[in-house]
């Protein structure tokens, strides 16, 4: 009797002690979660702020895969002569302190170095390392569009030495020329193999502001693709 009498009380004495330790469990519990959860955000909120600062967060969204595997390897932009060690490639102007472009548009066709002279040249050299060809449609020069010279296409040697209008030994004004770095043959279509490096021969023509060699000039290659491939280029500058 004694013992049917004291469990009761018993369990009475004993249950407000679970159910403050089932509190103190839930409030733990709760807490450990929310620890988590903020860790985690926390962690997310890193990579994706380092993603974005390095710029690889921006490249992923706005550049398809394929686009992705066009690097940019050299470029020269200065106003000087044989621009990436093409010999004939000759941008000196006593007269213009800026890559001409506008200004120099009223001598059509003509290289830069005829006094008076033509618009003047960009050279950049890029590398295709996207497992297919990629054929490069247009050529962007600070939202410009040049096209490529079909003219330039016909076996025909690169020589800018002496002004040559419409003959296809250099791209005409507005336009751009596809150049092998392993010849001076310019390429007879718009096509860049897989791993192919070759160097892009742009004329600044009507269309083009003039540049002034202390202004970054942003190119962008319409290879096909729903993105454009987009690089800055130290306006002149050699790299």
């Amino acid at each position: 009797m004694n013992e049917s009498v004291q469990n009761p009380n018993l369990k009475k004495k004993i249950s407000p002690r679970l159910k403050h330790r089932r509190a103190v469990a839930d409030i733990i519990s709760t807490m450990l979660l929310m620890g988590v959860t903020v860790t985690g955000a926390s962690t997310l909120t890193y990579f994706m702020n380092d993603a974005f600062v390095s710029g690889t967060l921006g490249t992923a969204t706005t550049l398809d895969s394929s686009s992705l595997n066009v690097l940019l390897l050299a470029y020269d932009t200065r106003d000087a002569s044989s621009l990436m060690s093409l010999s004939t490639i000759n941008n000196e102007n006593t007269i213009n302190k800026f890559l001409c472009g506008v200004t120099c548009s009223g001598n059509q066709n003509r290289i830069p170095r005829d006094s008076p002279g033509g618009t003047e040249f960009i050279v950049f050299q890029i590398q295709n390392n996207h497992l297919n060809s990629l054929f490069l449609e247009d050529v962007i020069v600070n939202g410009v569009v040049h096209s490529w010279d079909p003219l330039t296409g016909n076996g025909v040697t690169l020589d800018a030495s002496t002004s040559a209008p419409l003959s296809g030994k250099y791209p005409a004004d507005g336009m751009f020329s596809i150049v092998p770095t392993n010849t001076l043959i310019q390429k007879n279509n718009i096509q860049i193999q897989s791993g192919e490096i070759a160097n892009i021969l742009v004329k600044l023509g009507p269309d083009d502001s003039d540049i002034d060699l202390n202004k970054g000039i942003q190119v962008k290659l319409n290879v096909g693709k729903i993105h454009l491939v987009e690089f800055i280029l130290e306006s002149g500058d050699a790299r």
